[in-house]
């Protein structure tokens, strides 16, 4: 899959660097975690329920980090997030995904969050299209958070399309 091209993903650490984020939506959600997460800590999932993340509602996920089984659950998957791909990831684990995917995202997400929880850092990614229906760059901003006995991720994942298929960047 061209997708998984390095070239087509971009990481970075906004509690570390200065990071340029483009899409408005998840440069609000960055400037909110910012704000309540502590530095080298995670944030209190108190500051995350439905009423905080509001304005980032529809492009919510939340991760209950499945330790034992080296996986993640999605507690939540924002219903912006399932329209635009298609499928709704409620319940399931990133190992679940399909072969729309390709191995190398359930690689590229599960190594993202193992990271964001270990590092206890707030990590953003940009990445093309990995549904093959749909041309977007998606721009996910993940936050650790610890609930009372769990360790979670909440993350805004939002779609943009592309100025330019992908096809003609090949």
């Amino acid at each position: 899959m061209t997708d998984s091209n390095p070239a087509n993903i971009i990481v970075a650490y906004p509690e570390q660097e200065d990071v340029e984020i483009r899409n408005p939506v998840v440069r609000a959600f960055n400037d909110y975690c910012l704000s309540v997460k502590p530095a080298g800590g995670y944030a209190d999932r108190a500051d995350f329920d439905p009423f905080k993340l509001r304005p980032w509602l529809g492009y919510i996920m939340i991760l209950e980090h499945l330790p034992a089984d080296d996986d993640f659950r999605y507690r939540i998957y924002g219903t912006f997030v399932a329209e635009q791909t298609g499928c709704d990831m409620t319940g399931r684990r990133v190992s679940d995904f399909g072969p729309e995917l390709g191995p190398g995202f359930r690689t590229f997400f599960k190594r993202l969050y193992n990271e964001c929880l270990a590092r206890k850092t707030i990590i953003y990614a940009e990445h093309t299209r990995i549904y093959s229906g749909f041309d977007r760059e998606w721009c996910r901003l993940l936050c650790p958070v610890r609930a009372i006995d769990t360790t979670q991720i909440v993350v805004c994942n939002h779609p943009t399309v592309r100025q330019k298929p992908l096809s003609d960047a090949i």
